[in-house]
């Protein structure tokens, strides 16, 4: 079987499983996730666009009839305020293995072009819809015990892929996940650039112990699984497919162009892949961002409910997500419809509908944020939003699972009691929104002016450098300032500088940027903002 090829075929032209209603100028759902069982049921996570400040969020919809119908979509995970995710919850990857529901993503605190410097993170849940608690880095979620009882949080997220390249590159993320013999398999896209300017455009491949639930913290690299062929080439998902014994990838490249296809990679062992299919027969012209189903396991059976899935659409942002049945046959060799044309399908938009609440949301900058000193009160308000994420006034909002220490809430007044912060449960419309609320001594100075930095730390503190990738990289660290707010520096920009270092190893930019000068070999550099000093291990590899 190891020397068989294989080749994706789609049954037909498919269907919209999303389309943006009548009178909308914009709207999506795109890389889907798809787990579908055995008795023609099937789960769908998709990222759909954020509001009030937020990129993405994620939906869930489920089918129990093979997908002719889907149940209306929820908003099952969004970015927990303050914290590294705070931008966006993007490209879903969901598998199931241990009694847990495992959700990949991908977002950035850095807003510029849309969303660079992205990192990877991934959250836990009982159930496909949630709720979702978040990897903090050395756990899941956040357990406060208090006079009153204990509190349960998502908590802040931690990145388990980091990408320390240059701030302004793509960045890592767009996860795919597989067990297999109880190896999970960690698929991630890395978008960075080299000293000589050329672009770094890679799927990369990591693994770790399925059995062990703390697996995001014991990480194993295992290298590059493919080599994309441009910025075109989309990220990776990837199933193991039972009957061929063969892992196999799907992704979009030439997306968004009238020229996309369907491009599928096989492999052997799961960690080296070969480009063995490009499909247009049925594909929707102007793709991206696809998905592919498999079981709990993201494996692929037989007899099992097979879809796969993309956006498309020749409107930015106004898009369809296509769901097609699909079989892996044996075929010998490589096969390429790429002298065929995509199908050209403009995307028509769904019949409008009564409104329902899909998400609930403070009415906050930044979002799900409030900031307040001992003593001060603050209203509350929040608003709901449908479908079509037009907002709502959110009535009949109820308060639970917060520290009653801190803060105490009547109504929609909360009175800030003592120093410190609680996240808060806030429901409405059966929805819960987490909200996270700060309370500072009377006399906090907030003003921007005045700040000055109080600690500095770093997400990582060792750097590998390859001779031979010639990647630069970036030192970074968490800067927290006097006035509650926090950022990653970028080097002189924020103040910091740069010493201490081998200068026959490498090179240090103002900015932080590091490059290797050719010789192997270890170094430690100093990052120094006012009296706050961390030092960072460099080592330089051949490979």
């Amino acid at each position: 079987m190891k020397n068989m090829g294989i080749k994706i075929v789609l049954k037909d032209e498919g269907y919209d499983v999303y389309a943006p209603m009548e009178g909308q100028t914009w709207g999506y759902r795109y890389g889907p996730s798809i787990m579908c069982y055995d008795d023609k049921r099937a789960d769908a996570w998709f990222a759909s666009p954020g509001a009030l400040g937020e990129a993405d969020w994620f939906t869930y919809r489920h089918t129990e009839d093979g997908g002719k119908t889907w149940s209306d979509e929820k908003v099952v995970l969004t970015p927990t305020a303050d914290s590294m995710d705070l931008f966006s919850v993007c490209d879903p990857a969901v598998i199931k293995f241990g009694g847990w529901y495992y959700i990949g993503y991908t977002s950035t605190i850095f807003t510029d072009n849309g969303g660079v410097c992205n990192n990877g993170f991934v959250a836990r849940s009982k159930n496909p819809d949630g709720p979702f608690e978040k990897w903090t880095g050395d756990g899941w979620g956040e357990q406060r015990i208090t006079a009153d009882g204990e509190l349960k949080w998502m908590g802040k997220p931690a990145p388990i892929i980091y990408f320390d390249g240059e701030w302004s590159a793509w960045g890592m993320g767009e996860f795919s996940f597989v067990v297999s013999n109880d190896v999970l398999y960690i698929y991630y896209t890395k978008t960075s650039r080299r000293a000589d300017g050329g672009r770094i455009s890679q799927t990369l491949v990591a693994t770790a112990d399925a059995t062990d639930e703390n697996w995001p913290g014991k990480i194993r690299q295992r290298g590059v699984a493919a080599e994309r062929s441009s910025g075109g080439n989309d990220s990776f998902d990837v199933v193991y497919s039972d009957e061929y014994g063969k892992f196999i990838a799907i992704s979009t490249d030439r997306r968004f162009t009238r020229d996309s296809m369907l491009a599928i990679y096989e492999s052997n062992n799961g960690l080296r892949f070969r480009r063995c299919n490009e499909l247009r027969t049925n594909v929707g012209f102007m793709c991206h961002n696809s998905g592919i189903s498999g079981d709990e396991l993201h494996h692929v059976k037989k007899n099992d409910l097979k879809l796969l899935g993309y956006a498309y659409g020749d409107k930015w942002g106004f898009w369809g997500t296509r769901f097609h049945e699909y079989t892996v046959q044996k075929h010998y060799g490589f096969y390429s419809e790429a002298d065929k044309p995509a199908v050209e399908r403009p995307v028509v938009p769904k019949p409008k509908r009564e409104p329902f609440a899909i998400n609930v949301m403070p009415n906050t900058m930044p979002p799900r944020f409030y900031k307040l000193r001992e003593g001060e009160e603050k209203e509350l308000g929040f608003v709901w939003l449908d479908s079509a994420y037009k907002h709502y006034p959110a009535d009949g909002v109820t308060y639970d699972n917060y520290d009653k220490e801190i803060i105490n809430i009547e109504g929609n007044k909360v009175t800030a009691k003592h120093v410190g912060y609680t996240y808060v449960n806030c429901t409405a419309q059966g929805i819960v929104a987490e909200v996270l609320i700060y309370v500072y001594p009377k006399d906090f100075d907030f003003s921007e002016e005045n700040k000055y930095p109080v600690s500095l730390m770093p997400v990582c503190d060792k750097y590998k450098l390859s001779i031979k990738e010639n990647e630069v990289k970036q030192i970074r660290a968490i800067v927290q300032y006097s006035n509650g707010t926090w950022t990653e520096t970028r080097g002189a920009e924020h103040g910091v500088k740069y010493y201490g270092y081998d200068e026959n190893l490498i090179n240090v930019t103002e900015n932080g940027s590091v490059t290797c000068k050719g010789v192997p070999g270890k170094t430690k550099v100093t990052a120094a903002l006012g009296a706050f000093e961390v030092e960072y291990e460099v080592v330089v590899n051949k490979i």
